[in-house]
């Protein structure tokens, strides 16, 4: 993360709010990440249940078949 310099322009209580906004995005963004990684997990394993339930349903079809 680029570290910015905060202008002498602003006010005590407006430097802390920057601050504390700063951390605040910071925080929202790596939750942001973490529930997209989750989503993601979750979806690979959806797939790969998918892909077994579709292997075994073929497995019994061909069992019928024979």
């Amino acid at each position: 993360m680029k570290k910015s310099i905060i202008s002498s322009e602003l006010t005590p209580s407006e430097k802390e709010e920057l601050i504390r906004l700063r951390a605040e995005n910071e925080y929202i963004k790596t939750e942001i990440a973490a529930k997209k990684r989750i989503a993601l997990r979750q979806e690979k394993e959806a797939a790969r249940l998918k892909a077994k339930k579709q292997r075994l349903s073929k497995n019994l079809e061909k069992r019928d078949i024979n």
